[in-house]
């Protein structure tokens, strides 16, 4: 939301279409999505289901993507958590502003232990403390839109002109507020009623994402329209930045742990159909909860950070690289799970003209955005990011190869998932707590 106004400043009302526009291409996804996950429950997400649809090749890359995807949004938003924590210091007067990235990056470990010491701990806990962050944020940071746009905001220079590289590059802005919509799916096996709720999560996930995000941009509009000096229209109001830098905080970090909840659910089913190392699907004696696949993520959630900052690279630009990394993988995932959606649906006997008509549309925007957004990098000198994303899954094939040569057995039984009881659909819950009809999938 607060990207928002950076979006209106290089392209002034033309901001919100293009906002709309990539709320539409996330739903045109989410509709895709809700195919799979109507049919199946599956904590390896998006994996599975394009292993069930294209097979198991094109459902390991989709896997390697989705692995790398939310590996750097938790990287990105565990960094940009730790420097929003510092800037909240900063501007309660608690902290002297530093010259360095040094304390950002000890309250990023610091987070990290936390996200991860909760991730074990259990879903039930990482989705209370996920949506009380959330909308803490969301207040906060609608709070300061709306008194901003009350009191009016000095005027900035002129929007530049609307060409395909600012299109492209508020086109990436858009995408990449709005991808991870789909992680509800890893969660589904722990859900109650998934086959009602993951379709619904999917669907509206993005459309209320995306309209709040238009409607900051709408707010900062105002905000312009109504003018005011450099320091606002009004008597100064020191408390704003403070809670500005608070609610961004508490954002990025939730998303942070929405991603390593998503990510470790991934590995958890790629290892539990030993396709990687067999010790990612091992689960916690007590909580039951993918801590290997946990612990796995440490070294890179701190260690990315703290390479970069030893090699002299501010972490602001770290989480630029990332963030166009995350876009371009989550992408990738969307387009093969939108290509996978009409064989899966035509395989089980269940296709329709509509299905499979949306499907494909779904399929050639989220195309053209991928060429789009890789444009983008490229024009911002960033193709070697472009290229490691590339570099990633060609690892990720050789190491297919080498499981298919060593035992071939393993990649015919990719992409488990649980099918619906009749608890699932009729009232009813198990009397141990567990989401309707659990008991009955998972022993099968």
């Amino acid at each position: 939301m607060m990207s928002a106004t950076a979006m209106v400043t290089a392209m002034g009302a033309a901001a919100v279409p293009v906002i709309g526009l990539a709320t539409l291409a996330m739903m045109l996804v989410g509709l895709a999505v809700a195919q799979f996950a109507r049919r199946m429950a599956a904590a390896g997400s998006l994996y599975t289901y394009v292993s069930k649809g294209l097979g198991p090749t094109a459902g390991f890359l989709t896997g390697c993507a989705l692995i790398l995807a939310y590996g750097s949004l938790v990287v990105m938003c565990l960094l940009g958590s730790g420097r929003r924590v510092v800037g909240f210091l900063v501007e309660a007067g608690a902290l002297h502003r530093p010259a360095g990235d040094a304390p950002a990056l000890l309250v990023t470990a610091l987070l990290g232990a936390a996200m991860t010491a909760i991730v074990v701990r259990g879903i039930r806990i990482s989705a209370a403390l996920t949506l009380l962050l959330e909308a803490g944020s969301v207040v906060a940071v609608l709070t300061a839109l709306t008194v901003a746009a009350y009191r009016g905001t000095a005027a900035g220079p002129p929007p530049s002109a609307l060409d395909l590289g600012v299109f492209a590059a508020a086109l990436l802005t858009g995408i990449k507020a709005l991808v991870g919509f789909e992680s509800g799916c890893a969660l589904s096996v722990e859900a109650r009623k998934p086959f009602a709720v993951v379709p619904r999560v999917v669907l509206w996930t993005p459309a209320a994402c995306g309209a709040l995000f238009a409607l900051a941009a709408v707010l900062h509009l105002v905000a312009l329209a109504r003018g005011g000096g450099a320091d606002g229209s009004g008597p100064p109001l020191p408390v704003l930045p403070a809670l500005v830098q608070l609610g961004l905080a508490s954002s990025l970090f939730a998303c942070a742990m929405a991603s390593m909840n998503a990510v470790v659910r991934v590995l958890f089913s790629m290892g539990r159909e030993r396709v990687t190392p067999p010790a990612l699907g091992r689960t916690h004696a007590r909580y039951r909860t993918p801590y290997v696949a946990a612990y796995a993520m440490v070294p890179l959630a701190v260690g990315v950070p703290l390479v970069m900052w030893a090699l002299g690279t501010s972490t602001r630009r770290v989480s630029g690289w990332l963030g166009l990394l995350a876009v371009l993988a989550f992408l990738v995932a969307y387009l093969l799970v939108c290509l996978a959606a009409a064989p899966f649906l035509h395989r089980i006997g269940e296709a329709t003209a509509g299905a499979t008509g949306v499907a494909a549309l779904a399929a050639a925007v989220t195309a053209g955005s991928l060429v789009l957004v890789v444009r983008a990098g490229l024009n911002d000198g960033l193709g070697w990011v472009v290229a490691a994303l590339v570099g990633f899954l060609g690892l990720g094939l050789l190491w297919l190869l080498r499981v298919r040569r060593r035992a071939p057995h393993r990649l015919s039984a990719m992409g488990f998932f649980d099918a619906a009881t009749p608890d699932d659909i009729l009232p009813g819950a198990s009397p141990d707590g567990l989401a309707p009809g659990a008991a009955s999938r998972r022993a099968r």
